[in-house]
């Protein structure tokens, strides 16, 4: 079944319920997590529409957004070596071969972010 069409019908119909409250702390909280309100969020569930999670939305946002960051750092270090490749600097501490590594380390993190950033994707599309 899918969620309601965007065409918004007139809701005069309702249900009442008792909860204790840890029910009502839990579905207000669940509702909170998925960006909907309490009612939507019971409406939802109830009819089998699909719920998205506002946090895992929030997660792949995040790791994608600090993936770039990684590569904008990448593309600084690459820069950094080119400019300097003939007269191999040492940055601080670090040799010229260590950035090399460094660089090297960023970008298979970069890529270990974005499989895990589609692994919540796919997850989440399933469900």
């Amino acid at each position: 079944m899918t969620a309601p069409t965007e065409t918004k019908q007139k809701r005069t119909h309702h249900i009442d319920s008792r909860l204790t409250l840890e029910e009502y702390q839990m579905i207000v909280s669940k509702a909170k997590a998925t960006g909907y309100t309490a009612s939507e969020y019971m409406r939802r569930v109830a009819c089998g529409y699909p719920l998205q999670s506002m946090v895992d939305q929030l997660s792949v946002n995040e790791l994608l957004q600090t993936r770039a960051d990684l590569g904008r750092l990448g593309g600084l270090f690459k820069r950094w070596m080119t400019e300097n490749e003939k007269t191999k600097p040492s940055l601080g501490s670090r040799a010229y071969q260590e950035v090399d590594s460094i660089v090297s380390k960023i970008l298979e993190d970069q890529k270990r972010l974005l499989i895990i950033a589609e692994r919540i994707i796919k997850v989440k599309k399933r469900i």
